[in-house]
């Protein structure tokens, strides 16, 4: 009897469990792309150098101007990149129930990990296996409450965003007809739990922001608060409270016509621990756009603009006004093939530090892109751009590297051709062409020879 018992309850538990386990629903989304890219002008742009429009030919480039080292008598190709790479994702959702799920973004091949490279040491970040974001979504009585590492960045477009993921603590408003609220916390770095005495080396980010969305419009409205202490070391330290309001919207004029813009300005001090005078903080960075739509062709007129750094004073104090050197317009902002591609590391910096990067984002930009796509048939897209820049302040990088203040403004212009084709459900294949003008930025105001760039990519993506 106590053995037909103790098999009952075993039974009863592994039912129990299966029970259990068959009201979890998984949902799998995801990604796999293969990408090839050709570069004339290239200084290993796969691991990180980005372009480099500078003509090795040239003897003050040679002899090492800006850390770039050219060898004499070697063949143009030497100047030229070409690679493939390739990325696989994973997205997984678990609702345990109606009210709670688990989200997740798995990197099974990381962002951009490059053929050839087994040991997967080409990318700057070392590249490799990774769970690059994984929170859960409690929708509570009080409103969504999200917790763990989730994404982060901008707001609905892709302008001053990197894919970025965040460790937040997050609520949502309950619903509100068409007005929506949130706030969170977020935590940025944390030294207590990693090194003795550091737990007031921390960076916290707080943020709360609102918006309203009906037929035809769509607005947000936010307020920000990073406190940053990374570096409040005795002495020769310093401390950064930086502030921003941020916004986007949209609007729908008619069938045919929407408008759309973003903006984020951030301003703060930095205090420094030595007596050296602060620094003010005061950047910014904007968006403007119209689309058009009609029928098979979609065209887009926009402007995009990030503050660049000025130069010291008469006294050598200088404000903080580059809106972000690091990552500048950010690497998922893509309408220019070269300009704003994330493989060539210009107005963006998602493949890290680079020679013709830093000097751009360090300067700010105004760029104005006009774009086009035709539908040629139901599996062929036809795209065209172009593209014209200019240095928002050149007089920062002037100081920065001891160059003449009279850097000329100008980037240069950039014509873009392109197609995509559906292969199969779910696979497309592209190829992208890009030839980049290079304006007299380059020359940095001594006059170093520059070369055209152009690119050459093809891709492969298969969506599930």
């Amino acid at each position: 009897m106590k053995k037909f018992l103790s098999t009952a309850a075993a039974l009863g538990l592994v039912v129990g469990l299966a029970a259990t386990a068959s009201a979890l629903e998984l949902k799998v989304k995801g990604s796999y792309d293969v990408d090839g890219y050709y570069l004339n002008q290239g200084l290993g742009a796969a691991s990180g150098a980005g372009t480099n429009p500078w003509d090795f030919s040239d003897p003050y480039t040679r002899a090492g101007f800006m850390a770039v080292t050219g060898i004499e008598g070697v063949g143009d190709d030497s100047k030229s990149d070409d690679w493939y790479w390739h990325e696989f994702r994973l997205q997984p959702t678990l609702q345990i129930n109606d009210k709670l799920e688990l989200r997740g973004d798995i990197r099974l091949v990381d962002s951009n990990s490059v053929w050839g490279a087994q040991d997967d040491l080409m990318r700057f970040d070392g590249g490799g296996i990774r769970m690059d974001k994984l929170w859960m979504i409690y929708d509570s009585p009080v409103g969504r409450i999200e917790v763990g590492r989730r994404p982060a960045g901008s707001w609905q477009y892709d302008f001053v965003n990197s894919g970025t993921a965040a460790d937040r603590i997050m609520w949502w408003a309950p619903a509100m007809d068409n007005f929506k609220a949130y706030a969170f916390l977020q935590k940025s770095l944390e030294q207590d739990g990693y090194s003795l005495n550091d737990s007031d080396l921390d960076t916290d980010y707080y943020e709360v922001a609102g918006g309203y969305g009906a037929e035809g419009i769509n607005a947000w409205l936010g307020l920000g608060w990073n406190a940053d202490r990374s570096k409040d070391v005795a002495v020769t330290g310093f401390s950064t409270d930086t502030y921003r309001i941020k916004g986007y919207g949209d609007v729908k004029i008619s069938d045919m016509f929407m408008a759309l813009g973003e903006f984020d300005y951030k301003w703060g001090t930095r205090e420094y621990n030595s007596g050296a005078a602060d620094s003010d903080i005061s950047s910014l960075a904007g968006l403007v756009a119209g689309v058009g739509m009609f029928g098979d062709l979609t065209t887009v007129l926009g402007y995009a603009y990030i503050s660049g750094q000025e130069g010291p004073d008469a006294q050598g104090n200088a404000d903080l006004t580059a809106y972000d050197t690091k990552n500048g317009m950010g690497a998922d902002f893509e309408p220019l093939y070269i300009l704003t591609g994330s493989a060539c590391n210009i107005l963006n910096g998602d493949l890290g530090s680079s020679v013709v990067g830093d000097a751009v984002r360090t300067s700010g930009a105004h760029a104005v892109v006009l774009l086009a796509d035709f539908k040629a048939s139901e599996d062929l897209t036809l795209h065209g751009g172009l593209g014209w820049g200019k240095a928002d302040d050149t007089s920062g990088l002037a100081a920065l590297l001891g160059l003449p203040d009279n850097i000329d403004d100008a980037y240069g212009y950039e014509v873009d051709l392109g197609l995509a084709y559906q292969l199969y459900q779910n696979l497309t294949y592209e190829v992208h062409f890009g030839w980049w003008a290079v304006g007299d930025f380059a020359e940095l105001g001594v006059g170093v020879q520059t070369e055209d760039v152009y690119l050459l990519s093809h891709h492969l993506s298969m969506q599930f």
